[in-house]
């Protein structure tokens, strides 16, 4: 929960609903929220290897994560949390799911497709070589 507890206090007291009007609340809590998925998206794709224990940890620490945020704050739904939630999934799937996988997104960076690649592919350097020229091609197109 380092994400959270990095900010002082003082710094989530702005949030509180009694303090700002409802529709400033609500945008700042989508910011902040936004900012810390996407944080914790660039630290799931920096892993190199991943067991399933450190998949089931990934979604552990996310779903503690949104917990902690549910307590914070009055923001109901939480915005966008399946970004997280879909990379995380995504090292789940089999090898010859990827690419299809891999067309349907918009949302993640090159960099993060090419990482969750790597790590999936672990196994086989001819499919992870495959996964990544394909991965660049698809960005080139998307261009």
């Amino acid at each position: 929960m380092s994400v959270l507890s990095d900010y002082d206090l003082s710094v989530l007291r702005v949030c509180y609903p009694q303090i700002l009007p409802p529709e400033i609340y609500n945008i700042l809590w989508d910011k902040i929220l936004r900012a810390c998925y996407h944080t914790l998206l660039d630290g799931f794709s920096a892993v190199r290897k991943c067991t399933n224990e450190g998949r089931a940890l990934m979604q552990l620490d996310f779903r503690h994560f949104q917990v902690k945020v549910e307590s914070l704050t009055r923001l109901r739904p939480l915005p966008d949390p399946h970004i997280v939630e879909t990379y995380i999934k995504a090292y789940y799937l089999p090898e010859n799911s990827l690419e299809k996988w891999i067309q349907e997104q918009t949302e993640y960076t090159p960099r993060q497709m090419i990482n969750l690649l790597q790590c999936v592919s672990q196994g086989s350097k001819k499919i992870r070589l495959n996964l990544t020229s394909f991965m660049e091609d698809l960005d080139l197109n998307r261009r």
